[in-house]
């Protein structure tokens, strides 16, 4: 059997002897510390890395092993989980990378913060229905009292102005509770797929491409079919010719509320123009569009409805295009339906 190069891991892995030098490190661990292996090795750690060197003074003071989790390191600037032990002759370190998890942390948190936002204008648009609603009332009285046609003209432009914005609002708050029924998500994605082809007149390619193994899922029908309508809508006002719609799921997936384990993942792929570099952090916030036209509700609702379903989405840049990833709990219908 060929021995594993140490090499090709992503794990780094640093050796220390007894006075405190690195007398062996492989290439991962060299690149968090900032330096070529050969110029590290037989070096006092204090002086290489002074975080590590404490640790390793601790760990000699008693314990067998221990771990320091999400340690920044000075010479890199980067996080790892850092864990210490101790052998006979010497000290072994493990540098195990985190950047993916604080990545994914990190969407978590903005959603998070997005739908804080998210809350506190739906709590600001239940304010503007009651007036907004006296305002209505007054325009339609005026116009029943007057015979001037300009007066009823007007009115009528208010009535009208009036049911625009308080249909934004309805369509904003979005009150309305999830009401989880055993679903088939891929039925769902093909009767989106099935009303945009209709809308654009079958100018557009739609590939599915689907994973067969997802069971139905125990979720709102209704909710998800807007988000995934949001989506596809949003890749066709994109310019987008081809847009592919894949399935997968997530194993541990860390992006979706406990105790769900596993996600069930949704990709919409596009070939249209992308997402300009200066609102991609601000994307899923209300009223934020990159169309003149647009009203900025679409994809905060997407995002809303994947948060209440335990879930997140992610816009990530693609080449030529945009690719936007939801993820939902994995809860099998049937599963649920025993509990």
């Amino acid at each position: 059997m060929k021995s594993l190069d140490p090499d090709i891991l992503y794990t780094g892995i640093v050796r220390v002897d007894s006075d405190g030098r690195i007398d062996w490190l492989n290439q991962p661990a060299a690149d968090y510390l900032g330096n070529s292996p050969a110029s590290l090795v037989g070096r006092p750690l204090e002086q290489v890395e002074p975080a590590l060197a404490l640790w390793v003074r601790r760990l000699a003071r008693g314990n067998r092993s221990f771990q320091a989790p999400e340690a920044s390191l000075s010479a890199s600037g980067q996080s790892v989980d850092a864990v210490f032990s101790r052998l006979d002759d010497a000290i072994l370190i493990e540098l195990h990378p985190i950047a993916e998890r604080l990545r994914q942390r990190q969407l978590a948190n903005r959603a998070d913060q997005q739908q804080a936002i998210h809350l506190l204008s739906r709590r600001l648009a239940h304010e503007l229905r009651n007036p907004l609603a006296g305002v209505r009332a007054a325009a339609q009285l005026i116009g029943g009292q007057t015979d001037e046609p300009g007066l009823q003209r007007h009115a009528a432009m208010i009535q009208r102005e009036v049911d625009r914005i308080t249909g934004l609002i309805d369509r904003f708050a979005g009150d309305q509770q999830l009401e989880p029924t055993a679903i088939n998500l891929h039925r769902i994605i093909e009767e989106t797929a099935e009303l945009v082809l209709a809308e654009r007149h079958g100018q557009l390619t739609i590939i599915k491409d689907f994973d067969p193994s997802i069971p139905d899922l125990m979720a709102d029908g209704d909710r998800l079919h807007q988000l995934t309508l949001n989506l596809v809508r949003n890749a066709v006002q994109a310019e987008a010719g081809t847009i592919r719609l894949m399935t997968r799921i997530d194993h541990d997936s860390p992006l979706i509320d406990r105790p769900a384990r596993h996600a069930v993942r949704l990709e919409v792929i596009d070939d249209g123009c992308g997402v300009p570099e200066a609102l991609r952090e601000r994307l899923f916030l209300p009223l934020v569009s990159g169309r003149d036209q647009g009203s900025g509700f679409g994809l905060a609702i997407v995002q809303q409805i994947a948060r209440a379903h335990g879930g997140l989405v992610e816009y990530q840049p693609q080449a030529n295009g945009s690719a936007f990833v939801v993820r939902l709990p994995l809860i099998p219908a049937k599963e649920s339906l025993h509990d």
